[in-house]
């Protein structure tokens, strides 16, 4: 079958022309072929060749030798990179990750049969021909995912395989096949050989799926929720993914925000850190945390404030999902949008002008819980933005104190 070529394919025929070009095979492979027949947005493009990985280097003038060992480099052409990797077939993978070896074969359809689904071992020639020998055109018609070969042998060669199969479904909305998860009921407890980094990425791109909440029941059912960091050790989280009305989030820093709020002793040093999230995903995760705690305790222009533009609609999501609370981000929007300030960095005063006030007081604590609640009496239109109008009802505050 012949699919007319789109971009971003077209910008990297390049590539697969200068390989043709010295006898070479070239084709496109992976996801981004599944995503062209799928009609969905094209992210990374993937070419497999007949040429060795040292004859690519010799083709282009920029080549990163990223994984050449497994007969893989990275083509720079024109400012895309493009990751080329030799036919191949794998040997053992004592690792759970990577071959101990590879053996470099002679057609595409060899190099096919080691990936792991069907619906991504395809490969589509520079006029749009699919080569697709393990039916995967099939699997995405009928919305199925399903290993190629022996399921069981796909998830011993790297168990992280499992996770990919619950993400793609949480992203694609595709059943897994009956005899693939039963492979994944019996192969959950390899997950433990997983670095922990790399479940926290396929898990990452789960939650963001429009199909999370059947994701996150397939969690259940395959046993894999029991091999997950945290979850292992409080099994009663699992009843937090039976309970609430997921929807796709943001991001992992979302998800651990919302088991925490709904699990209260469980706090969110105890996810970031048994996930080994980056310190951004654990200050992002606690701020949604402390701001939802005090949502009843402080005026909604302070809340809105503080959740700052680009967390408003994770906020919203919070309400919808923990509360059932229908508020609209619209609403949130321009409720942010009217505050007379934004950040703190719009105050019309700094700590300088505030020390300058008042010369006779040493610097000290009073100066950080002074300009805080300038700030707050500033948001909620206690005092106008105006250093003049600051001064004065600072100066009222100091008077009040001392009387």
């Amino acid at each position: 079958m012949r699919r007319k070529l789109e971009q971003p394919f077209l910008k990297a025929l390049p590539v697969l022309f200068a390989l043709m070009k010295q006898g070479y095979e070239a084709y496109f492979v992976g996801g981004s072929v599944r995503d062209h027949i799928m009609g969905r947005t094209i992210g990374d493009i993937d070419i497999a060749t007949s040429a060795r990985p040292e004859q690519v280097q010799a083709l282009f003038e920029k080549v990163i030798p990223i994984g050449i060992e497994h007969g893989t480099v990275v083509v720079q052409y024109k400012g895309d990179s493009y990751e080329v990797t030799t036919y191949r077939v794998d040997g053992d993978y004592n690792d759970f990750r990577h071959p101990d070896e590879v053996t470099y074969v002679a057609t595409i359809e060899e190099d096919l049969s080691r990936r792991d689904f069907t619906m991504n071992a395809m490969a589509m020639d520079f006029n749009g021909e699919i080569i697709d020998p393990y039916n995967g055109q099939d699997a995405i018609h009928n919305s199925i995912i399903e290993t190629v070969g022996e399921a069981p042998v796909r998830f011993q060669e790297d168990p992280l395989r499992m996770m990919r199969a619950l993400r793609f479904s949480s992203q694609l909305g595709f059943t897994i096949s009956e005899m693939t998860l039963n492979a994944i009921i019996e192969s959950a407890y390899l997950l433990e050989k997983i670095a922990v980094e790399r479940i926290a990425i396929e898990f990452d791109k789960l939650v963001k799926g429009e199909n999370i909440h059947s994701s996150f029941a397939l969690l259940i059912e395959s046993t894999l929720v029991y091999y997950l960091p945290v979850f292992k050790n409080i099994p009663s989280l699992t009843k937090v993914i039976n309970k609430l009305p997921f929807q796709p989030l943001k991001g992992i820093e979302e998800a651990i925000a919302i088991f925490v709020l709904s699990k209260p002793e469980v706090v969110v040093s105890t996810f970031t850190t048994e996930w080994k999230c980056s310190n951004k995903v654990k200050k992002e995760a606690e701020q949604l945390v402390n701001i939802y705690m005090k949502r009843h305790f402080k005026p909604f222009k302070w809340i809105v404030y503080q959740l700052g533009e680009d967390h408003l609609d994770s906020y919203q999501r919070l309400l919808s999902i923990i509360d059932n609370e229908d508020v609209s981000l619209e609403v949130l929007k321009e409720n942010f949008q009217d505050l007379p300030i934004h950040s703190k960095r719009e105050l019309a005063l700094s700590g300088n002008d505030l020390k300058s006030w008042f010369p006779n007081c040493k610097p000290g604590p009073w100066l950080k819980t002074y300009m805080n609640q300038i700030e707050e009496d500033v948001v909620l239109g206690n005092v106008q933005n105006d250093k003049e109008a600051i001064e004065m009802w600072v100066k009222k505050w100091k008077q009040h104190e001392e009387s």
